[in-house]
């Protein structure tokens, strides 16, 4: 049974977001948990040199982060069905995300009820400015927090629908491990300061768009496809319609010939061209 389910659609309808807990859980936990760390640093290893991303003591990696079990799970089967009924169609694309890192220090956001950092992800994701109706113009992201947030690990704070941008009734997304926040574009949030004297927190998040909104995007991959070897490997381990969610044509395109499948063969290790000779024919 999906942990996405009827309950969880509508809950983000009404509040603008929704926090699943328990998402990931058991060996799968531990691996994204590995995975995640192969990426993000802790606090005892920038300590003494913190990152200065995003106003200081904080890491942002962007997209491409070069670690296959990152990549597999972006292909979750019940987030991919999720957003294909949250935006109205089967025809979406990923629009990739990044890794971010907050340490001891970081203060960009705010602490309390105060509207510091406050703000929608349309902005750098959308030429667009939100539509009040229709939420298949919003994006929808999977947020991960794959390890505990405390209330003193700069949570991120968000806020229901029905107050606006009122910060004095933000939720601070305090959770444990294996938690999941959906959220959207046009979701109202904002960061806050991290004020334990140890410790890191760390979230990774994934988005999707409609295929047909070209406006949108965050951090396109197109740029990926001929200098990232674990993007690579995972785009040739994928079937033709899972490669449609990352921008390639389907199957049947005028696109695929014999003289571009073997070049997709050579850029993509473990690309198989039979369901798209198969369309050929």
């Amino acid at each position: 049974m999906s942990k996405l389910n009827d309950a969880v659609f509508e809950e983000l309808e009404e509040q603008g977001f929704v926090v699943v807990p328990d998402y990931i859980t058991g060996e799968k936990l531990r691996t994204l948990q590995a995975a995640q760390r192969r990426v993000l640093p802790s606090w005892e290893e920038v300590k003494h040199d913190p990152p200065g991303d995003q106003e200081g003591y904080s890491r942002l990696v962007p997209f491409p982060y070069e670690d296959p079990d990152l990549y597999k799970e972006s292909m979750n089967e019940e987030s991919i069905a999720f957003a294909r009924r949250w935006l109205k169609t089967d025809n979406i694309h990923m629009r990739v995300g990044s890794l971010i890192a907050r340490y001891p220090g970081h203060t960009w956001g705010g602490t309390g009820s105060d509207d510091s950092g406050l703000h929608i992800d349309n902005v750098n994701n959308s030429l667009l400015p939100l539509s009040e109706d229709l939420r298949e113009f919003g994006q929808i992201g999977f947020w991960h927090h794959l390890e505990d947030v405390d209330e003193d690990q700069a949570p991120l704070r968000l806020i229901p629908r029905k107050y606006g941008r009122d910060m004095s009734k933000a939720v601070s997304l305090v959770c444990k491990g294996g938690t999941i926040c959906i959220f959207t574009r046009y979701t109202w949030h904002s960061a806050s300061t991290y004020t334990r004297k140890d410790g890191q927190r760390l979230t990774w998040g994934y988005s999707f768009g409609r295929a047909d909104h070209y406006w949108e995007g965050f951090k396109h991959f197109t740029s990926c496809g001929a200098d990232a070897p674990v993007f690579q490997a995972f785009i040739g381990g994928l079937t033709a319609a899972q490669r449609e969610v990352w921008r390639f044509p389907p199957a049947g395109h005028s696109y695929y010939t014999e003289q571009t499948l073997a070049l997709l063969e050579g850029q993509y290790p473990g690309w198989n061209s039979d369901e798209y000779r198969a369309a050929m024919k």
